[in-house]
């Protein structure tokens, strides 16, 4: 043990020496530099006892001598331990470009300015060793190896994520084809001049490397992927448009059409989802909407429906009997063609369809045979509807066993989305599979108010900070509160569902904690912990000191092709650098960075 501190504490200086290089050209640098050294060897001297603690990849030792009170994410030896000096300086740099609010404002006209001025290979360079670096572990899985090493040696995990970003953008219309030739209404009647396929391919071989790499590298780590890297984005929203109008149906064959009840500028997730349709009401209104060829057929079709067969069809009955396959036949009988029937997915678009699930099922199979837990992000709510839909159909087939494989993603910044979570708790429940979530605040709010600000529809956000958080804490209490007590061991029924919280609140992270305590979780099984690299390292290294299941997210892939990704972590730091918590991780860099080059 003493042989391996002396060799941390020697590349820990060979590090820093090697970081401080390209300083020597600049006025006065080497004076700091040689003062960044020496101070670099005595800190990691003096944090050779916080070493000994992390060690082992897991919290363990530091779990036995954790206070059972409140944690304290103030301590910054704890916070960056794991940080050379030079990787603090540079974050430090970070936070004050964060805060040039011109520069951040423009950064994506500067970047593109940058690459035809100067060159992308020029550009790049800089890139590398300042946000790429700090926010990013390297360009593909092999590079991103030693990094997630790293990080088990502080009891931290890893989530790769190939943060490769596919663009939000409104569809483009393709040329008409002729309407008698496909299945669908006018509207679906386009088709996709898309040489996608092989690219959806490609990015489906990146993910699953991940996969290899989590299994090799931190085998209790998770996976990341993006569903618009599997599929064309339209398409998503072409699906999601579908989805959308068959929970519009539902609501309009379940009220009286006489009371005129318009969900059309209701946001998707706030729409109202507690109503049952009985067999008289869906007599009655059914044949309104679409051509019935007798009673006795339209009762197999309830009946179909009704799968507890108690008389009547509620909302998660009427979603599981959803199949996108499907709903041209059904549109075919519109009486009076509407939303639905121009919504209908063509012969083509079920093609691209049935493309993106055979890609997402070799990923699975992958992550199944592997034992390695994925996570299915969430994006635009244009298209999110199809991510939901895809994921449950993933989740019913993969995870019945104890441990989910298949993780949703719920951003608690949308309207509603704590219902939608107490409906997938009840559906995992109801059909025997686990249940495993991860929550977020989100990551779209300025982009879905100002479309639908141009829609003229109600804005899918919540209106305050304060609406957010309270859905954000009431999603986690519910997931937490899922299952607790049960005391049997069938799959879903009993199971408690699993959770990782990714968040960069303190308070959020003293409210999971705490709520721990009180429902006497075990909190090394089944709740989990994630920050981005490069930001919040006071929560996500004193969670894992304390016995807590702490993860980093490691994004990585192509430079070039990660700079939308990079431009949007700058600028969300850009627009939170004012809040008490970020205010809070910036004094403490700066504090910890006075500790270690101070002589005293």
């Amino acid at each position: 043990m003493t042989r391996a501190l002396k060799t941390l504490s020697a590349t820990a200086t060979a590090t820093a020496a090697r970081n401080m290089r390209g300083f020597r050209a600049q006025p006065g640098a080497l004076a700091l530099q040689r003062q960044i050294l020496v101070q670099s060897a005595l800190a990691a001297k003096k944090d050779q006892k916080m070493t000994r603690a992390f060690s082992g990849g897991t919290a363990e030792k530091g779990s036995e001598e954790a206070a059972a009170g409140p944690l304290d994410f103030h301590d910054t030896k704890i916070a960056f331990n794991s940080k050379t000096t030079f990787e603090l300086f540079r974050g430090w740099v970070v936070f004050q470009v964060c805060g040039i609010g011109p520069l951040v404002r423009h950064c994506d006209q500067l970047y593109s300015m940058s690459v035809k001025v100067l060159g992308s290979t020029i550009t790049h360079f800089f890139m590398r060793h300042g946000l790429f670096n700090h926010f990013c572990a390297g360009e593909n899985a092999k590079e991103i190896i030693p990094k997630m090493e790293h990080l088990r040696k502080y009891g931290v995990g890893g989530i790769l994520d190939y943060a490769a970003e596919a663009k939000d953008e409104e569809p483009k219309a393709k040329k008409p084809v002729n309407e008698e030739e496909v299945i669908g209404a006018p509207l679906s009647a386009k088709t996709y001049e898309y040489a996608g396929e092989s690219l959806c391919d490609a990015n489906a071989e990146i993910f699953m490397d991940a996969i290899r790499a989590v299994k090799d590298a931190t085998p209790d780590g998770f996976a990341a992927i993006k569903l618009s890297g599997l599929g064309d984005p339209q398409l998503l929203e072409r699906m999601s448009t579908c989805l959308v109008e068959m929970a519009k149906l539902f609501h309009r064959v379940s009220n009286d059409p006489s009371t005129n009840y318009d969900v059309s500028k209701v946001p998707f997730y706030n729409m109202d989802r507690t109503f049952h349709v009985d067999w008289e009401t869906f007599k009655n209104n059914w044949p309104r909407l679409f051509a019935v060829q007798d009673e006795e057929s339209l009762k197999k079709q309830f009946e179909d429906i009704d799968r507890d067969r108690d008389g009547s069809i509620n909302y998660l009955e009427w979603s599981e009997s959803i199949r996108l396959s499907h709903i041209n036949e059904m549109a075919r009988s519109c009486i009076n063609p509407g939303p639905l029937y121009h919504s209908a997915l063509n012969e083509e678009e079920q093609r691209l369809y049935f493309n993106l699930c055979n890609r997402m099922e070799r990923i699975m199979d992958l992550a199944e045979k592997e034992g390695v837990r994925v996570m299915v992000d969430a994006e635009w709510t244009a298209i999110q509807p199809a991510i939901d839909h895809l994921v449950l159909f993933l989740q019913r087939k993969y995870n019945r066993g104890e441990t989910p494989i298949v993780f949703q993603t719920y951003q608690t910044y949308l309207k509603g989305m704590h219902d939608k979570v107490v409906r997938d708790l009840a559906r995992s429940k109801k059909e025997g599979w686990s249940f495993g979530a991860k929550v977020v605040r989100g990551a779209y709010m300025v982009s879905e108010r100002e479309k639908a600000a141009k829609k003229g529809v109600e804005s899918p956000i919540c209106d305050t900070y304060e609406e957010t958080e309270e859905n954000y804490h009431k999603t986690i209490d519910s997931i937490l509160s899922h299952n607790v007590g049960a005391t049997g061991n069938a799959v879903g029924k009993d199971t408690q569902g699993e959770i990782l919280v990714a968040s960069h609140n303190r308070d959020t992270m003293e409210f999971v904690t705490r709520r721990c305590t009180e429902l006497s979780k075990d909190k090394s099984k089944g709740i989990y912990f994630g920050q981005l690299m490069g930001m919040a390292d006071h929560l996500t290294f004193t969670l894992a000191m304390n016995g807590y299941k702490a993860y980093k997210y490691v994004p990585y892939g192509p430079i070039d092709e990660v700079v939308p990704y990079l431009i949007r972590r700058t600028q969300e730091n850009s627009a939170i650098l004012g809040s008490p918590g970020v205010q809070e991780e910036k004094a403490m860099v700066g504090q910890e960075l006075r500790r270690r080059l101070s002589p005293f």
